[in-house]
């Protein structure tokens, strides 16, 4: 029965295999064997007019000349008559969606050889024309051209990826012999980011097509979608269905399907929120089934795992939350299978070793749990194993790996499992991806690895490894393109790594134990981690290494015990987008060719010793976002020409020695600001209204300098202040390996922030000569989570509105010379943790209630003489009477007499009550009865509601055990 099965599945692959075959020889061959056949003259001219309207940069179509036209690229004519047949211009340059994006030079590439312009009607008169391709290039958002409908004898139509946008055309549906019809916008299966979009009215006019075998549609958005699957189900000649990304979000009931030859059907990223119909079943022929990104829930139909072709089952993305049934085992034609994010609970069945096809097993991102079954083992056509991000316990043997010599990848990271392999175990595989991070490897490191001979990534970071790098590993890593060993405790000397001819290259070992001078730089490396370390000595010189400041984008190396300078070499490493020496020893002078870092994002050197005037030239880094050099010694006034950094949105230069003018500047040229600290300098004059204009700004902090004058009324405006958390959208980190780190006084204290940063809202102004009255505008910033005016010589009265400060964390106005007394609504403000009102002339009644009650330090109140109140001991006026017993205006004094006098008449009165109801019952015989039935009717009732209860509770149990 196996086999018939099998050989069945032979056969279909056979057959599909067998019809492109004929399409390809019918409709691409042409070019070939009709390549010595003259073209007709009307026709030729209408393709140079076709060219004429295109966009050709890379001149794809330079052979179109001459009178031969089926000599032309792309064209192919028929041999019986000499008419043009085909016209295959899809761009051929490879189409890599991870380079796309990344590689500057790589897009501009792709972009170049991409065929744009308009299409040309004349290629109507091309009426035997069968085959017309003008994939993967970019036509800029023109929209479909209707007239391609009037081509009749169009079989082959491929307008995919090629940047049309706008409404297909209806006219479409004329091409009654097409037989391969492909619009959509997804190569290698998913969207590429175009800019252009498809919409289509609905899909009623692809039902004229019946002779269609192929559709892709996918990114097409569909307006009218409840009938979709309707129309296509008047195609019984399907044989390959995608309509992935198209935003369906509901499969229509269907009684009965007509396209029952289907081996291909993909559905993935639609919205779906339902159990998997029932009707894939009735596909017998289906062999590969897409339905990743969906909101798919409840169980796996058994029906559809019956499907015995089935070779691909993909179910990633969705919300089933259910156990794996061992039906599952049952299709053993499955080649791949991919379970990942979802909510798949309990263990893997036993039985997969049974898939004796199976090539890629995704299973990761779920809730299994248990044991990994030693039957994995048996899968010996296994490449690809994910088991990652579940909650797997127990060991792994060299029998879980027993029979997996094909085995490429594997990962088992963010699992609870553990190695129990000999150190002589020699693996029948050479893996080239290994994730073994979060699980338990350590303490030595793997043994095994060292067989490893074609390993390009290997990740085991935070894997419990106590151990210094082995010999033998320098022979692993040398090779490696991807290496991460972070959050370990490995000891020693950092590794040492030789030129090799990968390029790319990531090496992370950030928070290890690693000691010593740093020898080199990775070469080829594109980053290159090594933070949080105990490294010493000076950074390491290029060594005339041409090749890093090609490539290295990200240089973290802060968090060590450095020393020396930062070497001018730096500034050779022209392609950086981060650079992150904080936290060492450094000192010396900023070199002023770091201006020549036109591409640096991030540039961090706080927290060291560095010295000097900050150089002028940083001025002409205006791609900077993040600029961090607070924490050391520099002193002078701000480089002016730092207004140029147009982009710069986080500027943290306190705790130096700078000095001048609080320029006006910072306002005018940094309007994207976001967080601009410059505590603890000598800055003076006055607080600019400039500063108003930053409406990004989120963090202020200019406290312990000499400015004078008064907090600008303005500050009310500074919009991002005012906007709550849940309106507020967290700025990019820009790639950075860690978020970025600053430190903020708040709650009386120096605190840092990290991930949480881009919700910060901070005022600090404390520790200036600042003068006048707390401005009432500032009650406007309801975002705020901390103000701190305090130590300066501001006067007048807390305003009534700062209950109006509902998001407020952190307040601090002590050692001023405010009066008059503590608002009460500042009681209201419940997020209230920290108060700081001492030393100042406040007076009256400290207020209570709701936060208030917690915030119980005296220390915060005191320095006012006239304040009174918890939590001080002083007592205010009103909370005597005049012969010295509390009254609280007569309150207390009366709410006391009045339990006084309650709690002396509950005795004599409880004892009254209860002789007269027992002398009633003693005399009373009818009284006495009926009381005494009463409580038993009571002690009945209850006795039998809780021996109910009981049984059902035992009954829960029963069935639990």
């Amino acid at each position: 029965m196996r086999k018939a099965m099998g050989n069945l599945h032979v056969a279909t692959l056979l057959s599909f295999h067998f019809w492109l075959l004929i399409v390809q020889f019918q409709l691409c061959h042409t070019q070939k064997i009709y390549s010595n056949t003259s073209c007709i003259e009307s026709e030729r001219k209408a393709l140079l007019k076709f060219r004429e309207s295109l966009i050709d940069e890379s001149h794809r179509l330079s052979s179109w000349s001459g009178e031969d036209c089926c000599s032309w690229e792309g064209i192919g004519c028929s041999k019986s008559n000499g008419h043009v047949v085909k016209l295959d211009l899809h761009n051929q340059f490879p189409f890599d969606p991870s380079r796309y994006f990344y590689d500057v030079i790589y897009a501009n590439s792709y972009s170049t050889t991409c065929l744009g312009g308009e299409i040309s009607p004349s290629l109507l008169e091309l009426e035997h024309l069968q085959y017309l391709d003008l994939s993967m290039n970019n036509f800029s958002g023109i929209p479909i051209p209707t007239f391609l409908g009037s081509l009749r004898n169009l079989r082959y139509l491929d307008l995919s990826s090629a940047g049309f946008e706008g409404m297909v055309p209806d006219d479409l549906g004329n091409l009654s012999r097409l037989k391969y019809l492909h619009l959509g916008d997804a190569p290698q299966g998913w969207s590429f980011g175009s800019d252009f979009t498809l919409t289509a009215k609905d899909l009623w006019w692809i039902a004229k097509l019946s002779s269609l075998e192929s559709l892709d549609l996918s990114g097409v958005q569909i307006v009218n979608k409840g009938d979709w699957l309707h129309a296509v189900n008047m195609l019984p000649s399907l044989l390959s269905l995608t309509l992935a990304g198209c935003d369906l979000k509901t499969i229509p009931p269907v009684s009965h399907i007509n396209f029952t030859s289907l081996t291909s059907l993909d559905l993935k990223g639609n919205g779906f929120s339902s159990p998997i119909p029932l009707w894939f079943s009735n596909v017998t022929s289906l062999m590969n089934l897409h339905l990743e990104g969906n909101y798919f829930f409840g169980p796996i139909p058994d029906s559809l795992l019956h499907l015995n072709s089935l070779t691909l089952l993909h179910l990633s993305s969705n919300s089933f939350r259910t156990s794996l049934p061992d039906s599952l085992c049952n299709l053993s034609s499955l080649a791949y299978v991919d379970l990942s994010f979802n909510h798949f609970q309990g263990s893997l069945p036993v039985c997969l070793g049974k898939l004796s096809s199976l090539t890629i097993l995704h299973v990761h991102s779920n809730e299994f749990s248990g044991t990994i079954p030693t039957s994995l083992g048996q899968l010996t056509k296994l490449q690809r194993l994910r088991l990652a991000d579940n909650p797997f316990t127990g060991m792994l043997s060299d029998f879980h790996f027993a029979n997996l010599r094909e085995l490429k990848i594997l990962d088992i990271s963010s699992t609870l499992l553990s190695w129990n392999v000999s150190s002589m175990w020699i693996p029948p595989f050479q893996l080239q991806y290994i994730h073994m991070g979060s699980t338990k490897l350590g303490p030595p490191f793997p043994s095994w690895l060292q067989t490893q001979r074609e390993v390009n990534t290997l990740i085991m970071s935070n894997a419990s490894i106590s151990d210094t790098i082995p010999d033998w590993f320098e022979k692993v890593y040398s090779q490696i393109h991807y290496l991460d060993l972070s959050t370990n405790n490995i000891t020693g000397k950092p590794p040492v790594f030789k030129e090799i001819n990968t390029f790319d290259r990531l090496i992370i070992f950030y928070s290890n134990k690693f000691e010593g001078s740093l020898v080199s730089f990775p070469p080829n490396a594109v980053a290159f981690d090594a933070s949080r370390n105990l490294l010493t000595g000076n950074i390491p010189p290029l060594d005339g290494n041409s090749e890093i400041p090609l490539i290295l984008r990200y240089l973290h190396l802060n968090d060590n015990q450095l020393t020396g300078s930062i070497p001018d070499c730096i500034c050779n490493i022209q392609s950086l987008f981060t650079l992150d020496l904080s936290n060492n020893q450094l000192t010396g002078r900023v070199p002023l060719c770091l201006g020549k870092l036109q591409q640096l994002k991030t540039l961090n050197l706080r927290n060291n010793s560095l010295s000097g005037h900050i150089p002028n030239s940083l001025g002409y880094m205006e791609p900077l976002v993040y600029l961090l050099l607070s924490k050391n010694k520099f002193h002078g006034e701000l480089p002016w020409k730092m207004q140029n950094m147009k982009n710069l949105q986080v500027l943290d230069l306190g705790e130096n020695g700078l000095s001048g003018i609080l320029p006006a500047w910072i306002c005018n040229g940094l309007s994207n600001l976001r967080i601009l600290r410059l505590q603890s300098n000598n800055l003076e004059g006055n607080i600019s209204m400039q500063f108003c204009h930053l409406k990004d700004l989120q963090v202020l902090n200019l406290a312990h300098n000499k400015l004078e004058g008064k907090i600008p009324t303005c500050f009310g405006n500074l919009s991002a202040m005012v906007s709550t958390e849940s309106d507020i959208t967290p700025f990019a980190f820009y790639l950075t390996r860690h978020p970025q780190k600053l430190s903020n006084f708040m709650k009386g204290r120096e605190l840092e922030y990290s991930t949480n940063l881009p919700y910060l809202r901070s005022l600090e102004l404390s520790g200036n000569n600042l003068v006048g009255e707390v401005p009432e505008e500032l009650m406007d910033l309801v975002g705020l989570q901390s103000l701190t005016l305090s130590n300066n010589h501001l006067s007048g009265r807390i305003p009534d509105k700062i209950g109006n400060l509902k998001q407020l964390e952190s307040l601090d106005l002590s050692r001023n010379e405010l009066s008059g007394s503590i608002p009460l609504s500042l009681s209201t403000i419940d997020t209230l943790s920290y108060l700081n009102l001492s030393f100042n002339n406040l007076s009256g009644r400290i207020p209570t209630g709701n936060q208030l009650q917690t915030l119980n330090d005296p220390s915060s109140f005191e320095g006012n003489s006239g304040l009174c109140g918890k939590p001080l001991l002083k007592t205010c006026p009103d909370d005597k009477s005049p012969d010295g017993n509390k009254s609280s205006g007569g309150h207390e004094a009366g709410e006391e007499s009045y339990f006084s006098w309650f709690f002396a008449g509950i005795g004599p009165g409880f004892a009254v009550g209860f002789s007269a109801v027992c002398g009633i019952l003693t005399f009373k015989k009818s009284w006495r009865y009926a009381y005494f039935q009463f409580m038993e009717n009571v002690y009945n009732t209850l006795w039998l509601a809780i021996a109910l209860k009981i049984s059902k509770l035992q009954r829960k149990f029963s069935r639990c055990i």
